[in-house]
């Protein structure tokens, strides 16, 4: 017994004592490095969720003005004129006229005449929009196609924030 609470008294004169500063050295060197580690693996992932954001944004977009086109020329009567950039269709009632046009990196749509609605975001810009005229010869078949290359507006900031997608799509007229 008197061994046993003589190495207990050793053992507790030691712990009073503290840690050597080489220990402590070692002990702040190996939490710095996990530390550390940690930050740059969660910078990382941060910088992962930002990117798939922007990705997700201009897809998103680029899906639904390429579908709206679409479904704007498979609705339409008969097409009044196809210009690069632009494309006047007549309709059915009750809207007798639609107009897709790129202007100031939008793509708008009106109807009837009416104030032309944006169809992709604020926070996209549609750097080209090029229609194609299909027509057959004998006027029978009448098929659209066009490209389309949308980006973030987000491009002058970090690569985070950079997206863009280019997409070609072509629909007919089902009217015929």
């Amino acid at each position: 017994m008197r061994i046993f609470n003589f190495q207990f008294s050793i053992f507790r004169q030691q712990f009073r004592r503290g840690f050597t500063f080489i220990e402590l050295i070692l002990y702040m060197a190996i939490v710095s490095i996990i530390v550390g580690s940690l930050v740059i693996f969660a910078w990382n992932i941060i910088g992962g969720g930002v990117k798939s954001s922007v990705e997700q944004e201009v897809y998103a977009n680029a899906r639904y003005v390429s579908e709206r086109i679409k479904y704007e020329i498979r609705r339409a009567s008969g097409i009044t004129s196809v210009a690069p950039s632009s494309i006047s269709l007549t309709n059915f009632s009750p809207d007798t006229s639609t107009a897709i046009d790129l202007s100031s990196g939008k793509v708008r749509i009106s109807q009837n005449g009416g104030t032309p609605v944006s169809l992709n975001s604020a926070d996209t810009t549609v750097s080209s929009l090029v229609f194609t005229d299909y027509r057959s010869a004998d006027n029978k078949t009448k098929h659209i196609q066009f490209t389309l290359t949308l980006t973030s507006n987000f491009a002058q900031a970090r690569q985070e924030y950079q997206g863009s997608v280019s997409l070609e799509s072509s629909a007919e007229l089902r009217s015929n």
